[in-house]
């Protein structure tokens, strides 16, 4: 019998070695656009130092990395030209696909298996929502005994502190606990000599957790969401941005903006200015592409949030 969470953890990793990308698209696969616009961001972040590094954890099919680069390049070479570029990433099977689809830029980026002291931005797409869960129920802690779940004593006496801390104690609802979101927004803190933390994910406030009366951990499997994740899926628990606000004060991060990905990316100039030339285009691949950015404003603007915070 293992806890929920240590079974999601080996599932995760798992799922990675195989070939996910049958089952979901991200936004930077969708569009070039949304590279674009988060490159330009975080140019205004960075430009001032000397030797700036980019951080990016979990590099997934290596479709951000590819934009942000090619935006630097052509619009910022003199960015382009000090800027260092990171992976961080656990998949050896993701690194390989990134390391094709990244050659254009070879020598420009690098990967790692822990994050080094840097002066820059450390920033993620969806890779919090991948971190496992501890599943909590009225007092007990949801654990996995073959196909069997059982409810039983909570595992580790930091999870009861995060439920007191957040306010969570009383609720009669399942409440999921990210202990790992908690260490590793540690380790970014540390790891930020001076710079910025941003994250962009699908995730809620704790005003908003009552909408999650099950809580909130589903699978995806081509393309489709079930409610009941099972072995071979894409299993991922919305992010609790107030746990990572909270936190991220006391580890020294100070937050700066956080807001929906709509109005992040229609706060644009860049991202305004790509969606304009494709509303006049005639061009079919241009039509698509609209129809592709419309896809990441609706479907992703309101339930996607990005939290920017500075390291003190």
């Amino acid at each position: 019998m293992i806890s929920f969470r240590d079974w999601m953890s080996q599932k995760v990793k798992e799922y990675y070695r195989s070939d996910f990308r049958r089952d979901f698209f991200t936004a930077p696969e969708l569009d070039k656009a949304f590279g674009y616009t988060l490159a330009d961001y975080m140019v205004q972040l960075i430009r001032h130092l000397p030797n700036p590094t980019l951080l990016e954890l979990g590099g997934g099919s290596g479709a951000l990395a590819y934009d942000i680069l090619s935006y630097l390049k052509k619009k910022e070479p003199k960015v382009y030209q000090r800027v260092n570029y990171l992976i961080y990433d656990f998949s050896t099977e993701l690194i390989e696909l990134q390391r094709s689809r990244l050659r254009d830029f070879e020598g420009k980026v690098l990967w790692i298996d822990s994050l080094p002291p840097i002066r820059g931005v450390i920033f993620s797409n969806e890779f919090f929502d991948c971190l496992p869960v501890h599943v909590i129920r009225e007092g007990k802690e949801l654990f996995i005994r073959g196909k069997e779940e059982v409810w039983t004593e909570i595992s580790d006496p930091r999870i009861e502190s995060v439920l007191r801390r957040m306010g969570y104690e009383g609720l009669k609802q399942t409440v999921e606990v990210c202990l790992d979101c908690v260490d590793f927004l540690k380790v970014i803190s540390e790891s930020l000599i001076d710079g910025y933390h941003i994250v962009i994910d699908y995730g809620y406030l704790s005003h908003e957790i009552s909408r999650f009366p099950h809580g909130t951990v589903v699978g995806y499997k081509a393309h489709r969401l079930h409610n009941r994740p099972e072995e071979g899926m894409d299993i991922t628990a919305h992010v609790n941005f107030s746990l990572l606000q909270e936190y991220g004060r006391e580890f020294g991060l100070r937050e700066v903006f956080f807001g929906n990905l709509r109005d992040f990316l229609l706060s644009s100039p860049v991202f305004l200015e790509e969606l304009e030339k494709l509303s006049f285009s005639q061009l079919p691949e241009d039509i698509e592409r609209l129809s592709r950015l419309k896809t990441v404003l609706i479907s992703m603007g309101e339930r996607f949030r990005v939290l920017v915070q500075e390291k003190l």
